[in-house]
């Protein structure tokens, strides 16, 4: 038997590979892993996060839609490369200039003024103006400095921030990644898929 660890797409892997007589020895690794990993394993399949996000929304007959800025429709790329998306799926804003996010997401010019459009105020906003707007269940955001320019200081390049929101409650996230741009971007379309999953499983588990 092997196992081998590795980081694909932001998320840790652990194969098994099981000859004939291995069987009970993975039994057992993969107890002690589940043991060991606790709320930070999210399934032991070969589905995505995307998939498993729009499985969660399914079984509860939820909508989904998303609001994005430094991801630029990356997470709504990746909930629609998945066949069948349509019955959870209803839509994205990208809202990338400031006027956008207030006129089609309705983010308070207020929150803008005092946080700026990279904060966890107007992540706040967006993911409950899209849920409004697109009249779902759920809505989910992202706000950031994907660089290479724009970043500041308080705000430098590679500064997210996400939320997501729900019938059942809301949950925000934000990371600070130095890293090139298609590497921001690609954290935070993954990052705001697990943020979902995260509010929905709790949700489904009766503790949020």
């Amino acid at each position: 038997m092997e196992a081998t660890v590795c980081a694909r797409d932001f998320e840790i892997h652990v194969d098994l590979v099981v000859g004939e007589a291995g069987g009970a020895r993975a039994d057992a690794i993969a107890v002690a892993l589940r043991g060991r990993l606790g709320e930070f394993l999210f399934t032991e399949d070969e589905r995505t996060v995307a998939e498993i996000v729009l499985e969660l929304c399914r079984e509860r007959g939820l909508t989904l839609a998303t609001a994005e800025s430094c991801t630029g429709g990356l997470v709504a790329a990746r909930l629609t490369a998945v066949p069948g998306s349509s019955d959870v799926f209803r839509g994205s804003v990208v809202a990338y200039a400031d006027d956008v996010k207030t006129r089609e997401l309705g983010v308070p010019a207020e929150v803008l003024a005092a946080h700026g459009a990279v904060s966890a105020e107007t992540a706040a906003a967006m993911a409950t103006g899209v849920r409004d707007r697109l009249r779902t269940d759920v809505g989910v955001s992202d706000t950031g400095v994907a660089g290479p320019g724009g970043g500041t200081p308080e705000k430098p390049v590679g500064l997210v921030y996400l939320h997501a929101v729900g019938p059942d409650g809301e949950l925000a996230a934000d990371f600070s990644l130095p890293a090139d741009r298609e590497t921001v971007r690609a954290r935070a379309a993954v990052a705001a898929l697990h943020l979902v999953r995260r509010l929905l499983s709790q949700s489904r588990d009766g503790s949020v």
